[in-house]
C-alpha cells in the first residue's frame, strides 16, 4: 500500500472498491454527517432560488450544497475510494428526497457522483505518486470534481428550465462551480483535522 507524502500522514492507498466492514461504517457516518449540513444548505439554497427568481426567471440554486461537498466527499473518497463515493454520493438525495429539502432533490444522486466518482481517481494519483496534498493542490481537486458537477447542473437546467433567459444556464453553473474555492479550503483544514486525529484509520 502507498504511503501518501504528507508529513506525518498514515493514509495508505486501500482498494479502489473497499467492502470491509470499517469502509461502509465509516462510508455511512461521513454520508450522515453530509446529510445533516445539507438538512440546512439545501433549504437555504432552496429559498435562495426563490429570491433569484425574478431576475433569473428560474428559482434554482444550489451553491450552498456545492460549497459544503467539499467538506465531506473529500474525507470519504480519500480513506475510502469508491465505497465511499457511492456512498456519500447516494445516501443524502435519498434523505433529500423523502424531506422534500429542495425541488431538484431527486437530481442529486447525479451532481454528487459527478463530483465524487472523478475525485476519487484524481486523489488517489496524488497518493500513489507520493504527492502532497498541499492547500493549492486540495483545493483544485475539489474544482476539478466540482467542474463536472456544475456541468451537469447546467445540463439539468436546460431540461427542467427550458425558458430561461439564455446567460443563467451560464451564470448560475459557474456561480456553483467557483464554491470550490472557499468550499475547498474549508474542507482542507476539514481533512486534515480528521487524518491528524487518527478516527478513520
Amino acid at each position: 500500500m502507498a504511503q501518501l507524502a504528507l508529513g506525518e500522514s498514515r493514509i495508505r492507498l486501500g482498494p479502489l472498491l473497499p467492502l470491509d466492514t470499517k469502509s461502509i461504517v465509516g462510508s455511512v457516518l461521513l454520508a450522515v454527517c453530509f446529510s445533516i449540513n445539507m438538512q440546512i444548505t439545501e433549504r437555504l439554497d432552496n429559498l435562495t432560488g426563490v429570491a433569484i427568481a425574478p431576475i433569473t426567471g428560474v428559482p434554482l440554486a444550489n451553491w450552498l450544497g456545492y460549497t459544503f461537498l467539499n467538506l465531506w466527499y473529500p474525507v470519504a473518497v480519500i480513506f475510502f475510494g469508491l465505497t465511499g463515493a457511492l456512498i456519500i454520493s447516494n445516501f443524502n438525495p435519498i434523505i433529500a428526497v423523502l424531506t422534500a429539502t429542495h425541488p431538484l432533490a431527486w437530481s442529486f444522486f447525479f451532481f454528487n457522483m459527478a463530483w465524487a466518482i472523478p475525485n476519487t481517481f484524481v486523489f488517489r494519483h496524488w497518493i500513489r505518486t507520493g504527492k502532497e496534498l498541499t492547500l493549492q493542490r486540495f483545493v483544485l481537486t475539489c474544482g476539478i470534481g466540482q467542474f463536472f458537477a456544475a456541468v451537469m447542473f447546467g445540463i439539468l437546467m436546460l431540461v427542467v428550465a427550458p425558458g430561461a433567459e439564455p446567460w443563467v444556464y451560464v451564470v448560475i453553473p459557474f456561480w456553483n462551480w467557483i464554491m470550490f474555492i472557499p468550499g475547498g479550503i474549508m474542507g482542507y483544514y476539514f481533512f486534515n483535522a480528521v487524518r491528524n486525529s487518527g478516527v478513520l484509520e
